[in-house]
């Protein structure tokens, strides 16, 4: 499959249970024989079918129990596999479906002859079941079992067997025997990513439906002239003129139409009243054989689809004269909108989605097409080696376009605007997987290529299994060279074809062709997550010094000039750490490592070295204006106007400087200085950031060494000019948790404060003048753990802040419950601070808890139009923070403890409105006839809020509050646009901070 996003992730329920002791066998194949009758009503979207299948033991083991797909299953209910993996991958269109929506498989009577089975579904998934047979199938023996069935078919928008109107996806769709091997039974269930792993066998289908349907099936027609006759017709139209997409009426009488066949793992087919057809052909240059093609397509995407009988045809060629020649008959690509993402491959016919342009539609065809390759005839088990389907389809897909279009150009990347930031010109086809490999990788969110589906985040499995692998056989591919790398990929073919290959199979393929050992290949850069890089530190005499954090034997290639005269490319065999190379050119004046970039470096900047010159191993930056992708040669500096206001500054504009657009870098560094006009003071921030982002460590993922400074003005109190200047220095260590789980850290920070202020201050009788600097150092130590997605999303942060008047602890905790598939939720949050050490004398009233925290903190943390002493509340900017409310009061201040509950509630429609509830507590001092008492009191509010970007851009309008509260807003004469507050969290919406922090 390839999808136009990151390909989604998927959850493997534990199988122990399932898993027969089959170790240590030496390798077989068990086979499956399918005769299925199937009838489509689509008028109720149902599946009426019967089926019988023939299954061959060819294991050493007697096999009492056979274990069943019955993957329809997976869209029956919250319950199943797939549900759970799309509530992860924050997708809850399943969770939320209404009944008529969903799909499930039932009328299953399985019979051996007369003898009725027993069975039932697997304990942990309905999408599997068992079986018991009458007696136990030796080896060497075969069983008949029989089963009628009733498929009701979902709706197509949840995953890839489905409907769309009466277009039909029938995939998956039949009960189907688990794969057992050498490892033991592989019941698995139905989820999207790291699909399907099946037993080879026959399959003869007879499928009956309306007459006016176009199918496209696996296999090939049998004995049905008329019907080939009308699909000739349909060949021979003409493009219709206008995009029309309605379906006719379905014919009144149907037609049954058979498939047959022979040593395929799965049978699909596609049924459109509308489909448009073109046939073709291709010579196989290998054999001279020839394959039928076809392409059926809608009206609205025809303009798309008139060249796609050529995509077809140049996929089977080139596949067949690089890998091993098409096995089968006809190949046949399909037009549907299916939920699953860009295409679907299955077995002599693929399915593919909504393209935006011909040459994605080109691309998504051959990465299709060749799945008949890697997936279809080596069927390896994507599941357990996902790298071994997506990932060599995905080169293979890459040396298709290449070949095709040579420097062509691709415009977008998984989303990403690439021909904006590359000023339109888009990126090469190589480029595009090293940028996706990239942008996990440079944050070290990328699990090791060798790892299970189960291990990848939605988007790691497009950046890893699809990006990096296609970059580690481009860079095997350009090491070999075409005539040795296609006969390293033909000996994989010739010896696997037809067969269930594992990675030491695959890996002794390669090995024994090229006569080398590719333990760098297939051990570190698949096995592992270790970032290569390769640095060239010293050109002398002939001579290279360079430095190599990748394994001993991992090549790299080094291309030499002398003036401008290239002298030519050698490959050296590395080695790790700092080592010299002898090359072939004494003269050479300057080289570059990797000069043709096929090689899996993590950064190229520092892969040239000269032996002349004052920098002979950089060159300046390059200036670059707002965006840009980083450059092979050198860093570079973005530049942008910049301009901010605040009500004490007033206007401010300036410049800013930053070193990072896309990828992320390892040292990251902004700065913008702006002038206030209203203050005539020099405002603005910078911030720098280090990130370990080359780390191999068993328990940590990355460190962030930061500094960061921000000044700003404050309000002027009479004639008394106020600012402030703020540094923090931190540093974050991240533990190495699961990618596919929460998130956490443990950081430490200092901020160190400098408030100003001069001029004169002026009383009733007499003038003050004023200079005074005041200066304050926070430590601050915190720990974090968060889960951003799924249906269920939480954090919890516990946070020790210590200065000279004061030691505090606090506790916040978020938890979410998603309750529709608009992701509205009901959120709760709990908060509770106490004082463990405090010097009166030295505190302030910011420093206390409070149950409303306005537009001034204690940190300088946030940035607000108008800051405000603490108690005044006059500016309607806010955070929510400490108690939570929302409602600005000073009731619930204390110096020794406070907690606090919130509580929200989306409403259930289109506009983005909230209810919101809080209520907490602090102590209080009772003043009596008979003395102070100590006591808490419990205080709360509601209202209403206007959620135009979650925790960003918010407006809060408290409606009714406890009589304290009220009390006092009547005390401060607050009316109802008194109370209404916003929340603007400006300093959460840094440019140059969102790469790091976008989904992994």
């Amino acid at each position: 499959m390839r999808a136009c996003r990151a390909i989604q992730l998927t959850t493997i329920l534990g199988l122990g249970s399932v898993i027969h002791p089959a170790y240590g066998q030496a390798y077989f194949q068990q086979e499956v024989d399918y005769v299925i009758d199937v009838r489509l009503d689509d008028e109720s979207h149902l599946l009426h079918g019967s089926e019988t299948f023939t299954y061959r033991n060819n294991s050493t083991s007697t096999l009492d129990t056979l274990w069943i797909h019955l993957w329809p299953n997976a869209y029956r209910d919250r319950n199943t596999a797939l549900c759970r993996q799309k509530d992860s991958q924050n997708d809850f269109d399943l969770h939320f479906a209404e009944a008529e929506e969903r799909g499930w498989i039932d009328s299953l009577d399985f019979h051996v002859g007369a003898a009725k089975l027993q069975w039932d579904f697997s304990s942990a998934n309905s999408d599997i079941a068992w079986l018991k047979l009458p007696q136990p199938l030796v080896p060497g023996g075969h069983t008949v079992i029989t089963t009628p069935f009733r498929v009701k078919i979902p709706d197509a928008k949840f995953s890839r067997l489905g409907h769309t109107g009466q277009a039909y996806y029938i995939t998956q769709w039949y009960p189907k025997p688990a794969v057992y091997d050498a490892q033991g039974w592989h019941a698995m269930p139905y989820l999207n990513q790291g699909e399907f792993y099946s037993e080879f066998g026959s399959f003869d289908v007879s499928i009956t439906l309306p007459a006016n349907y176009v199918v496209g099936a696996t296999g090939l027609l049998q004995g049905n002239p008329s019907e080939v006759a009308w699909m000739d017709s349909l060949a021979q139209l003409p493009m219709p003129d206008r995009k029309n997409n309605d379906f006719p009426p379905s014919a009144a009488t149907t037609k049954t139409l058979r498939y047959r066949q022979d040593h395929v793992h799965d049978f699909a087919w596609f049924a459109d009243k509308r489909f448009l057809v073109r046939n073709g052909d291709v010579t196989l240059a290998r054999s001279g054989r020839k394959v039928q093609t076809q392409v059926l397509f809608t009206p609205a995407n025809a303009h798309l689809w008139k060249d796609a009988i050529t995509y077809v045809n140049e996929s089977v060629r080139l596949y067949s004269q690089w890998v091993g020649d098409y096995q089968y008959a006809r190949c046949t690509a399909i037009d549907g909108t299916i939920a699953a993402g860009g295409g679907m491959e299955y077995p002599m016919i693929t399915i593919i989605g909504n393209m935006g342009s011909s040459l994605d539609l080109d691309q998504v065809i051959a990465h299709e097409v060749g799945h008949n390759w890697f997936y279809g005839m080596l069927a390896s088990n994507e599941r357990y080696h996902p790298w071994m389907d997506e990932g060599m389809n995905s080169f293979f897909e890459q040396r298709y376009m290449e070949t095709r279009y040579g420097a062509g150009l691709s415009f977008d990347m998984a989303g990403l605007p690439i021909g904006l930031i590359n000023k339109g010109r888009g990126i090469t086809f190589r480029m595009q997987n090293e940028l996706m490999y990239r942008y996990n990788a440079r944050r070290i969110w990328d699990a090791p290529g060798s790892s299970t589906s189960t291990a990848f985040t939605e988007a790691d499995y497009g950046t890893t299994i699809y990006a990096k692998t296609a970059l580690i056989f481009d860079q095997l591919h350009s090491y070999l060279g075409d005539s040795l790398f296609d006969a390293c990929s033909q000996a994989y073919f010739n010896e696997w074809a037809g067969k269930h290959p594992q990675p030491a199979d695959a890996r002794a393929s390669y090995e024994r062709a090229s006569g080398k050992n590719l333990d760098w290949c297939f051990g570190e850069l698949i096995g592992t997550a270790d970032k290569v890089e390769v640095k060239a530190r010293k050109l002398k005499s002939g001579e290279l010094t360079y430095r190599s954090t990748a394994v001993a034997g991992f090549p790299f290639p080094v291309t030499a000039w002398n003036g401008a005269d290239s002298l030519g490319t050698t490959w050296i065999t590395g080695k790790p750490g700092r080592n010299n190379a002898t090359l072939p050119w004494a003269n050479a004046d300057r080289v570059r490592i990797d000069a043709l970039d096929h090689t899996l470096d993590i950064d190229r900047r520092n892969n040239e070295a000269r032996s002349f010159g004052l920098l002979k191993r950089h060159h300046l930056p390059a200036l670059k204006f707002l965006v840009g992708l980083e450059r092979e040669d050198r860093k570079s500096i973005f530049v942008s106007p910049a301009a901010g206001y605040n009500t004490h500054d007033g206007w401010m504009a300036g410049i800013a400087l930053y070193n990072t657009t896309f990828p992320s870098q390892q040292l990251e560094w902004a700065a913008a200085p702006l002038y206030g006009f209203a203050s005539g003071r020099l405002a603005g921030g910078a911030r720098m950031m280090w990130n370990a982002d080359r780390l191999r460590s068993n328990w940590l993922r990355n460190i962030h060494v930061g500094l960061s400074g921000f000044a700003a003005s404050l309000y002027n109190v009479s004639d008394v000019e106020q600012w402030y200047q703020r540094l923090v220095p931190s540093i974050q260590f991240d533990p190495k948790l699961k990618t596919t789980g929460p998130e956490a850290y443990l950081r430490y920070r200092s901020v160190i404060l400098w408030e100003h202020a001069q001029g004169t201050y002026h009383y009733a009788d007499r003038e003050v003048p004023i200079n005074s600097t005041g200066n304050s150092v926070y430590h601050e130590l915190s720990t974090n753990i968060a889960q951003r997605n799924g249906f269920n999303p939480y954090s919890l942060t516990l946070t020790s802040l210590n200065a000279d008047a004061f030691n505090r602890l606090a506790l916040e905790a978020n938890w979410s419950a998603i309750y529709d598939t608009h992701k509205h939720r009901i959120t709760f949050r709990a908060f509770a601070g106490t004082f463990l050490r405090k010097d009166r004398s030295l505190m302030t009233s910011a420093m206390g808890w409070r149950m409303y925290w306005g537009s001034n903190d204690l940190l300088y943390d946030h940035l607000y139009i108008d800051r405000q002493y603490t108690g005044q509340n006059t500016s309607a900017q806010f955070n929510i923070e400490q108690g939570g409310f929302r409602t600005p009061t000073s009731i619930g201040t204390s110096d020794t403890w406070i907690a606090a509950l919130n509580t929200e509630i989306d409403f259930p429609f289109a506009l983005p409105l909230a209810a919101y509830g809080s209520y907490g507590a602090a102590p209080v001092t009772l003043v009596t006839q008979d003395g102070k008492t100590t006591d808490w009191r419990g205080n709360w509010e509601v209202g209403i809020g206007l959620r135009l970007w979650r925790d960003m851009v918010e407006v809060w309008v408290p409606l009714a509050f406890s009589e304290d509260i009220q009390k006092e807003q009547d005390l401060r004469r607050f009316n109802f646009s008194d109370r209404i507050r916003f929340v603007l969290a400006l300093e959460k919406m840094d440019p140059t901070q969102a790469l790091r922090k976008l989904p992994h």
